[in-house]
């Protein structure tokens, strides 16, 4: 089910939403999926404060095991190996009142993406190829986006991934707005879906 979201909510969080949320949700983690760039950690860490969840980014918790960045570990091990690490770290988390920011190409690894669809209430960041381009193109930790020619290589990875990630039960659309409407937009989307299935 794909939101297109234009409305924002500027009111804080209320206790009321917060625990339906989170009462429809009970041990099941809250997982955003999407481009390098979209915006999953950012949005990610303040949505788990909003809604009193702990917060991984599954990237954040493969450098910290290894000492690397991912970067290095891509370039140390390889990508084949890089995916089977990530999916091993998402399988520990997989219960949970959990958000959780994956790896731009942890939904795109079969077995992870059928770990994430199994176990979470997944939220698909929709980043536009430009926003992608402008938050990466001086990022040296994006290692699918080093190099030159990072425009040709967001729009291949856009081409081939944009599928997959349209599979996620959410769509939110990322803007340029700031860091609290854009979490307002994805918490409208979430109560929107529990309250449609809660009445359909």
């Amino acid at each position: 089910m794909i939101q297109s979201l234009n409305k924002i909510i500027h009111n804080p969080l209320s206790l009321k939403k917060k625990e339906f949320i989170n009462n429809k949700l009970k041990d099941k983690p809250i997982i955003l999926v999407g481009m390098p760039g979209s915006g999953k950690t950012a949005i990610g860490k303040i949505m788990a404060k909003k809604l009193n969840r702990i917060f991984y980014d599954s990237d954040q918790i493969i450098e910290g095991r290894f000492g690397h960045t991912i970067s290095e570990i891509f370039e140390k091990m390889g990508e084949k190996k890089f995916r089977e690490i990530e999916y091993e770290e998402l399988l520990k988390i997989k219960n949970g009142n959990f958000v959780i920011a994956t790896g731009g190409g942890a939904y795109i690894y079969p077995k992870s993406h059928y770990l994430i669809n199994k176990y979470g209430f997944t939220i698909w960041i929709k980043a536009s190829q430009k926003i992608i381009v402008q938050r990466t193109i001086n990022n040296k930790n994006r290692p699918l986006l080093q190099g030159s020619g990072i425009i040709t290589k967001v729009k291949v990875l856009l081409r081939e991934r944009n599928p997959i990630y349209s599979k996620a039960k959410l769509t939110v659309f990322a803007t340029k707005e700031n860091k609290i409407k854009m979490l307002n937009n994805v918490i409208y989307a979430i109560s929107k879906n529990l309250n449609d299935n809660k009445n359909g």
